[in-house]
C-alpha cells in the first residue's frame, strides 16, 4: 500500500477538513503521521492564506517539501487549502515542483486525485485523541468586512444540516469526546441559508442531547445581529459553556 502524509497548517477549520479527507482515503493509503520524517509516495499540504505570518509559514512548508521531493523523499507533492485558493493563478509558476494545486472550497477533487471516491457526508479520521473536538457547523461567509479575505477564499456561507452535525457529534462521542467546540467563519450566522432563521440555539439543544457530550463551546461568534436565544440557551442549558470566542 502506498503512503500518504498530510501536513495541516492554520486554524481548527483546516484540521476538520483534513480529518474529513483522511476518512475518505484511509482504506486506499497507508497514512503517515504528520510529525514522522520518512519517505512518502504522496505529501499533501493543507495551507492557510489568511494573514501574512500564515502565508509565510505555508510557503516555507511547501518549499521545504519541494526540497524533499528533489531529494527523492517525496513522490508527488500536492497542495490545497486557503493559500492555493487565494493565489491559484500565481503559485504553479512560482513553485513548479508541486504536482497538483487545489482550492479550499471542495475536497472532492483532492479525494479523486488520490484515486478514491468522494463521500457526500464523510466521517472523520481524527488526528488526535483529545477529549475535545472541533465541530465545523458551516463553511464560508456572507459578510464583506473590508479587512477580511475569507468570503473570497471560502465562498458564500453554507450551513451543515443539523442532522449531519448531530450524527457527527454522536460518532465523536463514541470515540470518547466529551467537549465539542463549534467553529465556522461566523457561528452565529448558522442556519440562515437552510432554515431561513438563525438556528444556533436549536443546534445547541440538539447537540446537548447527544449521549456522552458534556460541554458545548462556541467559537467564532460575531456581535452584529447576535441571536439572543443563544444567550438564553447558554443560561438554561448546563452543557453550554458560558463562553463566546
Amino acid at each position: 500500500m502506498k503512503s500518504l502524509q498530510i501536513i495541516t497548517l492554520g486554524c481548527s477549520k483546516n484540521t476538520v477538513d483534513t480529518e474529513h479527507l483522511l476518512s475518505q482515503v484511509k482504506d486506499a493509503w497507508r497514512i503517515v503521521p504528520e510529525d514522522e520524517a520518512c519517505p512518502v509516495d504522496v505529501l499533501l499540504i493543507n495551507t492557510c492564506g489568511f494573514i501574512g505570518d500564515a502565508k509565510e509559514q505555508s510557503i516555507q512548508t511547501i518549499l521545504s517539501a519541494a526540497e524533499r521531493k528533489k531529494a527523492g523523499e517525496v513522490g508527488r507533492l500536492m497542495v490545497f487549502g486557503c493559500l492555493s485558493q487565494r493565489y491559484m493563478s500565481q503559485m504553479p509558476e512560482l513553485i513548479p515542483e508541486v504536482d497538483f494545486w487545489f482550492g479550499a472550497r471542495d475536497l472532492d477533487p483532492v479525494v479523486k486525485a488520490l484515486g478514491c471516491t468522494p463521500v457526500k457526508e464523510p466521517k472523520r479520521l481524527r488526528t488526535d485523541n483529545r477529549a475535545y473536538a472541533y465541530l465545523k457547523i458551516s463553511e464560508g461567509c456572507d459578510r464583506r468586512c473590508s479587512y477580511c479575505a475569507i468570503p473570497f477564499i471560502r465562498g458564500a456561507h453554507k450551513s451543515v444540516p443539523m442532522e449531519t452535525l448531530v450524527a457527527e457529534a454522536e460518532a465523536l462521542a463514541k470515540e470518547g469526546v466529551k467537549e465539542l467546540i463549534l467553529i465556522a467563519q461566523d457561528t452565529t450566522y448558522y442556519g440562515l441559508d437552510l432554515y431561513r432563521h438563525r438556528a444556533l440555539a436549536e443546534l445547541l439543544r440538539r447537540l446537548s442531547e447527544v449521549n456522552g457530550i458534556e460541554w458545548l463551546r462556541i467559537h467564532y461568534s460575531y456581535p452584529a445581529d447576535f441571536p439572543e436565544d443563544v444567550l438564553t440557551e447558554m443560561a438554561d442549558n448546563p452543557k453550554v459553556c458560558k463562553y463566546l470566542g
